[in-house]
């Protein structure tokens, strides 16, 4: 998805260079999100509205997977706007030409500040303090289960989740006698969030985590979260042969308490 016109590809392997000086806004994308490709003209548009100011790079998500975790992108597609190597903005979601040209012109601004800490999406807003009190405590409450329990953090606008979220319904199916919990992380961030900070798991999505009394006994992000894995986990871990935290290797509940 570049072109000889304005947009140009990019890899992990140049992402930093590429992105290191000036105003640099990227389109993350895949083949196949059909959002994905109808922003390309879009993107074609700001590279020549934009031009000698503003490079215009797109990255394909499935064979940039560093660079895709790294920025924590959860759904597709997502622009981001990098201002001398700092990530200074985000826009998840197609949007039109105007809201991106806004945002550029924001970015471009000689009084343009970037806010501390992580970047936000464009329109978000700070969480209620009561909120992310009531996510800490039912993250506490879910992660003290007896026995071994089953986190699913599911984005619900990303294909890789939506199909890996096929293999935790199949392993839900065949094992309804298994605690399990989905966390839409677009409904429940706090919650996300909160659970996060509690196991000392990076967020990621789409990601299993299989806890017991307090304790991560394995957890795995993406392609490597199946039906099988999941049901080994359980097996082993309902045999005693699992101790401690697993590392990333290598579903229908409802949200709210947590089932089985």
């Amino acid at each position: 998805m570049s072109s000889d016109t304005g947009t140009m590809a990019v890899t992990d392997a140049d992402f930093a260079r590429q992105v290191a000086a000036g105003v640099v806004l990227v389109d993350v994308w895949a083949a196949w999100c059909v959002p994905c490709l109808t922003l390309a003209p879009v993107m074609e548009r700001l590279a020549g509205a934009y031009r000698d100011r503003v490079r215009v790079l797109t990255l394909e998500a499935d064979s940039n997977v560093e660079t895709v975790v790294r920025y924590d992108v959860r759904a597709l597609p997502t622009v981001l706007v990098f201002r001398d190597g700092a990530l200074v903005a985000r826009q998840s979601g197609a949007q039109a030409f105007g809201t991106y040209a806004a945002l550029l012109d924001r970015v471009l601004d000689p009084g343009f500040e970037s806010a501390p800490g992580p970047v936000a999406e464009a329109g978000t807003h700070p969480v209620p303090a009561n909120a992310r009190d009531a996510a800490w405590a039912e993250a506490q409450a879910l992660v003290a289960s007896d026995r071994p329990a089953v986190l699913f953090k599911h984005s619900a606008t990303c294909s890789i989740s939506i199909a890996v979220k096929r293999e935790y319904d199949a392993f839900t199916a065949e094992h309804p006698d298994v605690p399990t919990r989905v966390i839409t992380v677009q409904n429940e961030r706090p919650l996300s969030n909160a659970l996060e900070e509690l196991l000392r798991v990076r967020h990621e999505s789409p990601q299993a985590i299989v806890v017991q009394r307090g304790e991560v006994l394995w957890h795995a992000s993406h392609r490597r979260v199946t039906a099988a894995a999941l049901t080994d986990v359980i097996t082993s871990a309902g045999a005693g042969a699992i101790s401690g935290a697993g590392s990333d290797t290598g579903s229908g509940t409802t949200p709210g308490a947590i089932s089985g």
